[in-house]
């Protein structure tokens, strides 16, 4: 008989490996788990291979995330310095060229603004056209948000720059009702200056009449002889 512990209840007793019967590993395990918890376990041993595989797979993906995010940071901070770098050095023609082939290749969190200092910079060298494409790019990068429709804008100024007041009227329309109401007076003017110079008179006495009606005083009075201009013109 075995001798009582102090607490008058015999020690345990673990069964030796060897012993015929003997429940090993996982029967020591189910002897101390309940009863609810045995399925699960059951489980875990019968595909032990598998889990071992699948954790190890989502060791890799998380290592391999975190080596992608270091990559992109470090590629984003040598693109901006190289950015400030160009910005800094570069004058004239010189600074659209360096800024259009930085731009064909700059990550995404700096092509935006690569792209905005190529249309400025198009504009100081007064190439209109190519400025034109370049806030065009902005304007698509940036699309329904208050930057990509000053970039319309920008890109609609260049259009006419350039002499072509069809294209520009093509790309105010599409803003017309999509701005602020702040920005919607410049657009509906540009809308009548475009439309005139494109032969477009209709459309042009239309933006003035839109005009017309939420102005007042000097403004009120530039509108009306716009239109009547325009008109004079039609019955011409």
């Amino acid at each position: 008989m075995p001798k009582p512990s102090p607490q008058g209840l015999p020690p345990l007793k673990r069964p030796a490996a060897n012993t015929p019967g003997a429940p090993g590993v996982l029967g020591e395990l189910q002897s101390e788990v309940s009863t609810e918890a045995a399925p699960l376990l059951q489980f875990i041993a019968n595909n032990v291979a598998v889990i071992v595989v699948v954790l190890g797979l989502l060791v890799a993906a998380v290592v391999g995330v975190g080596a992608w995010q270091w990559h992109t940071s470090k590629r984003v901070e040598e693109a901006q310095t190289h950015f400030a770098r160009l910005l800094f050095q570069q004058r004239g023609a010189a600074r659209v060229s360096a800024l259009e082939g930085f731009a064909a290749t700059a990550p995404g969190a700096v092509r935006l603004a690569a792209l905005t200092e190529l249309g400025l910079a198009a504009l100081a060298e007064k190439d209109a056209a190519q400025a034109a494409v370049a806030f065009a790019r902005v304007a698509a990068l940036d699309k329904d948000k208050p930057f990509g429709a000053f970039a319309a804008l920008s890109e609609a100024q260049s259009l006419m720059q350039a002499e072509k007041p069809a294209e520009a009227l093509t790309v105010l329309e599409a803003l017309e009702n999509t701005v602020p109401e702040y920005i919607r007076v410049q657009v509906r003017g540009l809308i009548a200056l475009s439309a005139w110079q494109a032969g477009k008179t209709d459309r042009a006495i239309k933006a003035y009449e839109d005009l017309l009606a939420g102005a007042l005083g000097d403004d009120a009075d530039y509108y009306r002889f716009c239109i009547q201009q325009l008109k004079a013109h039609v019955e011409k």
